[in-house]
């Protein structure tokens, strides 16, 4: 029993506490420094000589510091913030429905400042100056020759990161402004669609839409103007959800395209429209009942499970919008006209309706 009041005890200690009132301490060291020969700060009216660790009261007011050296003074203020203890050491606090940030609400030790606080004494430094200054202050390096080594290296880094920088600035003009002659690969993977199937399909009766989302479809487009191209793409959709095709269906058709288009851009959006060929993979069961089974024209009575392809041609239309340099998102409509049957030739409408999202590069 005497072990159990134990446990009592601490349980309620860390639930009705906080990580910030347990682990913070009162105070935060922080790191000072400067690329200055000689300087200064005063801070809560006390004055200290860079570099220096100086420790100050945590608080929610705002931290003044005044810094100065034979060539500045400058008067600035670091604003607190919650220590991530107060956001993420509170998990303990869950049972007691978070009394612990009620009493963290009411502590100063749950704000800190900026830990490294480094003042830039020198005009007009390049970006790898001031970052190779302010990495010799914070590891109070002197030595000439290691000063100089550090320069170069910092030096070196950046402008090697400034180029690759302008060379993907590049590449994202080029993809978000397309010139002539250039081409653009694309792959679209699977989104939702409307297959619309027509009555001369087994086991339909009248005009059929149903929903899909397994397919996927790769493309290119070439600009033979600024702003006109001809896209060809190849794609497959099909009227069902999962990849792996282990659900049952009644009715399951998978439709193969091959389109050709003239496109035209405007800004960020793009409009193409052309002419299609359709291979579709049509399965369907016929039901039944266990007492009369339904047949088909077959020679076997018991078959239920049957697989038809036809092919057709139509149009193909698409309407987009560019979100980013690689990412398009928009509208696909693909009407299927004439369709070549074993049973028959003839008009025969048919379409794929849907959301077209696709990523060129």
């Amino acid at each position: 029993m005497k072990h159990f009041y134990k446990l009592l005890l601490l349980f309620t200690v860390l639930t009705l506490t906080s990580c910030s009132t347990i682990f913070a301490t009162k105070t935060q060291k922080l790191h000072v420094f400067s690329n200055a020969d000689k300087a200064r700060v005063t801070v809560n009216d006390s004055i200290y000589n860079l570099p220096a660790q100086i420790y100050v009261a945590r608080s929610k007011e705002p931290l003044e510091i005044t810094y100065q050296s034979e060539n500045k003074q400058i008067d600035t203020v670091f604003k607190a913030k919650h220590s991530p203890l107060f956001y993420l050491g509170n998990i303990l606090n869950a049972p007691a429905l978070g009394a612990g940030y009620v009493v963290d609400l009411t502590n100063q030790k749950r704000f800190k400042y900026r830990k490294n606080i480094f003042f830039n004494d020198k005009d007009s430094l390049e970006i790898y100056e001031f970052r190779a200054d302010k990495y010799l202050a914070k590891h109070h390096i002197a030595d000439g020759e290691q000063k100089q080594h550090i320069h170069e290296k910092f030096k070196k880094d950046y402008l090697a990161s400034d180029a690759n920088r302008k060379i993907r600035q590049e590449k994202e003009f080029k993809r978000l402004n397309p010139t002539e002659g250039s081409f653009r690969f694309n792959i679209q993977p699977p989104t939702l669609f409307l297959v619309g199937l027509s009555n001369k399909n087994g086991n339909i009766n009248s005009f059929s839409n149903t929903v899909g989302g397994a397919g996927f479809g790769l493309g290119f487009d070439y600009y033979y103007k600024n702003d006109r191209f001809i896209g060809l793409e190849t794609s497959v959709r099909g009227n069902l959800f999962d990849i792996m095709w282990w659900s049952s269906y009644d009715i399951k058709a998978f439709k193969y395209d091959m389109s050709l288009r003239k496109g035209h851009r405007w800004k960020r959006y793009e409009v193409s429209y052309g002419v299609s060929f359709v291979y579709t993979d049509y399965d369907y069961k016929v039901p039944y009942t266990y007492q009369y089974p339904i047949t088909t024209f077959t020679s076997d009575d018991n078959k239920r499970n049957y697989d038809v392809n036809y092919r057709s041609l139509g149009f193909s239309t698409l309407f987009n919008y560019q979100l980013t340099s690689v990412m398009f998102v928009g509208l696909r409509y693909n009407p299927s006209v004439y369709s070549f049957r074993k049973t028959g030739n003839g008009f025969d409408y048919e379409h794929v309706i849907g959301i077209d999202y696709r990523i060129k590069f």
